[in-house]
Formats: C-alpha cells, sequence, structure tokens
C-alpha cells in the first residue's frame, strides 16, 4: 500500500541477493542473483500501460539502461544494475510532487468508493430493519469492514499529501 516502503523492502532484498522479476496482487517472483546487483524503483503512470506516453516512457527508461521488471494496472517496476551507477527517477521537485499527486489522488478516489459502498450498506441495514429481514446482519458485518479500509486510504492520502505540502515548501525556499 506504501509504495516507498515496497521499494525499500525490494532492495533490501536485492542487497541479500533476491532479485524481483515478476509481481502479482501481493505476490513477488524473485530470482537469486549476486548481493546487490539491481537497484529497484516503483513508479505510478500517468496512463495505462499501453497509452502511447507510456510506451514511450519505458522506450525511453530502457534505452537509459533501465529494465522494465513488471507492471502492475499503472504500478510500473523498474530496475537497473547498480554497477551503473545511482538510479533516480525523479531528478527535481515538480516531478516528484507530479508523482506524489497521481499516488495521493488514487487513495483519495479509493477513499470515496469505499464510503459510497460503506453508506449503501448501512442504507441496507435500514432497509433490512424496516423490512424485518435479517439481512441487516450481513450489511452491518460488510460495512464495518469498509469503514476501516477507508480510514486507511484517507491515512495514505493525508501520508502524500503532507508530502505534497513539503516539497512545494521546498521548491519555494529554493526559489
Amino acid at each position: 500500500m506504501d509504495y516507498e516502503k515496497e521499494e525499500k523492502w525490494l532492495n533490501e532484498m536485492a542487497a541479500k541477493g533476491l532479485a524481483m522479476t515478476a509481481y502479482s496482487f501481493c505476490c513477488y517472483t524473485f530470482e537469486d542473483t549476486n548481493p546487490g546487483e539491481y537497484i529497484y524503483r516503483i513508479e505510478m503512470l500517468p496512463h495505462g500501460l499501453n497509452h502511447p506516453e507510456s510506451v514511450h516512457y519505458i522506450h525511453f527508461m530502457e534505452e537509459n539502461g533501465v529494465e522494465h521488471v513488471d507492471t502492475y494496472r499503472t504500478w510500473i517496476y523498474f530496475r537497473k544494475k547498480a554497477t551503473d551507477g545511482a538510479f533516480e527517477i525523479y531528478s527535481d521537485i515538480d516531478s516528484r510532487i507530479n508523482h506524489y499527486q497521481r499516488v495521493s489522488n488514487f487513495w483519495l478516489v479509493l477513499s470515496g468508493v469505499w464510503v459510497c459502498f460503506s453508506f449503501a450498506q448501512l442504507s441496507g441495514v435500514i432497509r433490512s430493519l424496516e423490512e424485518g429481514t435479517s439481512f441487516w446482519v450481513f450489511s452491518l458485518t460488510l460495512g464495518g469492514m469498509l469503514f476501516p479500509l477507508t480510514i486507511l486510504c484517507l491515512s495514505l492520502w493525508h501520508q502524500y499529501h503532507k508530502k505534497i505540502k513539503w516539497l512545494k515548501r521546498e521548491r519555494a525556499i529554493q526559489e
């Protein structure tokens, strides 16, 4: 859920000699490699993988010695040989702000979705109680599970929102 922590973990695994080769929802595939051979970076693309801008961007990265390891929805996993030097995707504050904004917006929209589902379940509870059916137990249980998801998504949104504010202050100081 926190791509920066995931990226740090992938780099820790690479330092131990385990290189990620594939990703599917919450499932990683690793291969043995020389410890510290790769540096990993994760990025949320502004468009889908097959969008012309995304295709062009991936080709640009590959031309610069960066390997496209895998993609999950709009999240893309890159790696580069550590012997080739430092590997940073964002070279300036504005590009970091733009990326954090994409991630922040993702969590905010997902929070809104969970809130809508929670209210739908709450209306199901009310309707079930009015009709005298026992369906309210299911609706209340599901709604109760959705509430923590909403809080989690909002906390992730807030985390990235704070980073954006901090970077904007840094940019203002540098100007």
